[in-house]
């Protein structure tokens, strides 16, 4: 039976310019690299309907639709934030 993968959502304002969240999704990408037969990484608009289902208002990462982690998270902060998730999932 195939586990399913652990969501990692990144909320951005995808009408900006790319520089302006280049380092977040550096941080994104450096983390889930660790993870990437656990995790499955979602990019999404700051205006989608998960945007507003989450009341998402900037950009932020939204790991298992459960943690909440601003644009300016510690990289330890998602590594936790998934090891603790895939703990639940067990």
């Amino acid at each position: 039976m195939k586990k399913s993968k652990l969501k990692i959502e990144v909320f951005l304002p995808l009408g900006s310019c790319a520089c302006s969240f280049a380092s977040l999704m550096e941080k994104v990408g450096s983390v889930t690299s660790n993870f990437k037969d656990t995790v499955e990484v979602q990019m999404r608009s700051t205006a989608s309907k998960e945007a507003r289902e989450y009341a998402v208002q900037g950009s932020c990462v939204i790991v298992d639709g459960a943690v909440r982690l601003s644009a300016d998270f510690d990289e330890n902060q998602l590594e936790e934030a998934i090891i603790q998730r895939n703990l639940n999932k067990r």
